[in-house]
């Protein structure tokens, strides 16, 4: 009995020998991990290097950032994240030899089954954090979208909502991602909803044309840009759902028109020129669609022309938009929904305002008031050999006219042939229009810009730019020009 009781002092002895042995062992314990990675049984001398590895394998982990039903991966590293790799590695020494036989037994068990991950202290570096949500938020950031009758595919295409990031409140989210290692992330974001929903859908008649036009564009490839801009700018809108007695505008529905909404450089009117800018077409699918609407009879709430008439719709009928300054607004006065459709295709921008039958008809007239020449420009061009010379813009006159729009029934339109004011046609035949508008428009003549080579003779000629020829007036379509639709 007192072997055997000696014995287990002994072993005993022995034990507690071994493990105050394990407290000075320069050697993680078996089984340990640190941010999901293994760093059990390794030599501290190895440690940083090992924990260095561990710390980069997991900040190039992937977390899920989400705002509303969408969602980006990033890894932790690209938001700002850090970690204390001090505290790591002291932490990792320290982890089951706390001098507590008991605790650090349990700690050793549970290492060696995998259930000892390590703690690691993470932070956010503000400043690169604050750098990434900046950038994330102009792609996150949008306007919600309305549903739409798709009048291609016939379907309706459905709404979806907008966001707004709130930068510092999403930071607070990461921070508090970071110290609970939460690998997805809530960032704040306001919704805002669509207008139109596809319940708001179901009923929509669209048996009727209430009001149409069409432009024609250039094929060929010198304007490949251009045209493409025109299929961008048109998919905005097809479909588009204009309320009873609502208010459209142009540049709040098309919404900016930059590079990320796949808009490409095409040649824009600016300041009476013809020059190169983002977005150029964009005037001729708001044109087409002020057209339509000025004979589909809905209200002309604010229209502008260009500076200088435009070859693709007459004169009087054009709208220029330029976000955000410059609009072209629209008032559906009816009691029903008008849908707009658009087609660009084959060289034609078509647009067809959608909706229930209007016993109504419209007549356009133009009456022109005064007429300017335009001026010449002549510009040198060092690039071009000495002599050589190109029209880079044909001159058109400035105008200064009224546009009317007169309203009737269909059943009681008036003979408004011949070039007399249709006011006085109107006063002999003793008729009322139910409706008459009338508004000023002054387009400013247009310089004819002439390049004269000044170079050395033996440059190579330039390439002739591409005209962009305006059709003069018809002599008679002046002083008064009259369309019925």
């Amino acid at each position: 009995m007192r072997a055997v009781a000696a014995g287990g002092v002994l072993g005993l002895l022995g034990l507690v020998a071994m493990y105050v042995h394990s407290l000075k062992a320069p050697v993680t314990i078996v089984g340990l991990k640190a941010g999901g990675q293994p760093i059990g049984n390794i030599p501290f001398g190895e440690l940083e290097t090992r924990m260095n590895g561990a710390i980069e394998r997991y900040l190039d982990g992937k977390i899920v950032l989400a705002f509303g039903k969408d969602q980006v991966h990033v890894t932790r590293r690209e938001v700002g994240f850090v970690v204390d790799k001090a505290q790591a590695v002291k932490d990792a020494r320290d982890t089951g030899k706390s001098g507590n036989p008991f605790a650090d037994l349990a700690m050793r068990s549970r290492a060696r089954r995998g259930k000892v991950d390590l703690d690691i202290t993470v932070e956010v570096d503000r400043a690169k954090a604050l750098e990434y949500l900046t950038e994330l938020k102009d792609d996150v950031d949008r306007g919600a979208t309305d549903a739409r009758l798709d009048l291609e595919r016939h379907t309706i295409a459905p709404e979806a909502p907008g966001y707004l990031m709130r930068v510092y409140d999403s930071m607070v989210a990461l921070e508090y991602a970071a110290r609970n290692g939460a690998d997805r992330v809530e960032l704040a974001a306001a919704v805002t909803s669509p207008r139109v929903s596809s319940a708001d859908l179901k009923d929509v008649d669209i048996s009727t044309v209430l009001g149409n036009w069409e432009t024609r564009y250039s094929v060929s490839a010198i304007d490949s840009d251009r045209t493409y801009n025109l299929k961008v700018g048109a998919d905005h809108l097809n479909g588009h759902i204009l309320k009873p007695h609502e208010v459209f505008s142009f540049n709040e529905v098309v919404g900016d028109r930059t590079e990320k909404e796949g808009y490409r450089v095409a040649p824009v009117i600016q300041g009476g020129e013809l020059i190169d800018g983002l977005a150029g077409g964009m005037c001729q699918i708001a044109s087409t669609l002020h057209a339509a609407a000025f004979f589909g009879g809905l209200d002309i709430v604010s229209s502008t022309p260009h500076s200088r008439p435009s070859a693709y719709i007459p004169m009087g009928l054009d709208s220029t938009v330029v976000y955000p300054t410059t609009d072209l607004k629209l008032s559906n006065p009816y009691d029903f929904p008008v849908v707009m459709h658009y087609q660009v295709n084959q060289g034609a921008v078509k647009v067809e305002l959608l909706g229930k039958e209007r016993p109504r008809r419209v007549i356009f007239e133009r009456e022109i008031k005064t007429e300017t020449p335009f001026t010449q420009e002549t510009r040198s061009d060092p690039e071009a050999p000495e002599g050589q010379k190109m029209t880079l813009q044909e001159g058109y006159p400035g105008y200064t006219l009224i546009r009317r729009r007169y309203v009737f029934d269909k059943d009681d339109l008036p003979k408004w042939y011949g070039t007399d004011p249709l006011s006085e046609m109107l006063q002999k035949q003793h008729k009322k229009p139910i409706k008459k508008e009338q508004w000023a428009l002054h387009y400013p003549a247009t310089v004819n810009i002439l390049a004269v080579g000044s170079g050395a003779a033996s440059l190579k000629a330039k390439i002739t730019p591409p005209s962009h020829h305006i059709p003069p007036l018809n002599p008679k379509d002046k002083p008064i020009f009259k369309m019925l639709r």
